[in-house]
């Protein structure tokens, strides 16, 4: 076998992704509920935060998108999907999301 023809996949690996993909979903699910059906998003040049959560996790979110760039551009793939993690797990569901779910 020429070298880089096996696929190295960890059961641990795979089941840690189903459980970041099942977060992503359910915390989409709660946010489109929160919303109601006749939500209609303003355009981002029109939208201004004006409670502290949304600044924190909009600076949190500008965060993550930096460290994210900077892995991708040094191709570190691994360390750019670990900023998307932390930023999804730990300040968008753990820290937003169960904050104050009201103010959606």
């Amino acid at each position: 076998n020429p070298v880089g023809d096996d696929i190295r996949l960890d059961v641990n690996t795979v089941l840690s992704s189903r459980h970041f993909c099942n977060k992503i979903w359910n915390a989409v699910k709660f946010v489109l509920a929160a919303l109601g059906p006749d939500f209609v998003p303003q355009p981002p040049e029109e939208t201004v935060p004006q409670h502290p959560m949304d600044r924190w996790v909009l600076s949190r979110l500008a965060q993550a998108v930096g460290e994210c760039g900077r892995r991708m551009e040094a191709l570190e793939v691994h360390g750019a999907v670990a900023a998307i993690h932390h930023f999804w797990l730990r300040s968008f569901c753990d820290v937003y999301l169960v904050g104050d779910p009201v103010r959606l």
